[in-house]
This record gives C-alpha cells, sequence and structure tokens, in this order.
C-alpha cells in the first residue's frame, strides 16, 4: 500500500490532471476483487501483479518504452506504440 494517496486515487489524478502517457500499476491484489479491478478502471494502461513474473513483465514494459524513446531520436526512425 501506498501511504499516502493508494494507486489508483493516483491514476485518477493523474488521468483527472490530462495525463496521457503510459501508467503501470503493480498489485498485491488477486484478479477479479473489487480493489484490483478499481485500481485497473482508474485508467492504468498496464496492471502487473507483485510477483517475480510481474516485476519481470514490467521491466520488459519498461524496456521497450525507454528503447521506444532511444529509436524516436534517431533521425528518420519510426516508433511502435505498444510493448512487445
Amino acid at each position: 500500500q501506498m501511504p499516502v494517496l493508494t494507486g489508483e486515487k493516483a491514476t485518477r489524478a493523474l488521468r483527472a490532471g490530462g495525463f496521457e502517457g503510459v501508467i503501470v500499476g503493480m498489485t498485491g491484489d488477486p484478479k477479479g476483487c473489487s480493489e484490483r479491478n478499481d485500481f485497473e478502471a482508474a485508467g492504468l494502461s498496464f496492471c502487473y501483479d507483485k510477483d517475480t513474473p510481474g516485476i519481470q513483465r514490467v521491466a520488459q514494459v519498461l524496456g521497450f518504452f525507454a528503447l521506444d524513446e532511444e529509436l524516436e531520436e534517431e533521425p528518420g526512425a519510426g516508433s511502435s506504440s505498444s510493448p512487445p
């Protein structure tokens, strides 16, 4: 749990403020529970479990966006909009 603002509230605040970028959420809540459903519905781009596969997936997604940003900086380089 985040100490001041829950992930759901933080995500809603970002989206309400006009943020249109990627928001990656991590949760220990199981799929199908109301807290997780609310978190995902708040405007997350991706939601992963706080387990080893989830952490590995977040690392892949962040790596994809870092690589995508590097490619955009190269002259004539294309960009794709979804992670692997």
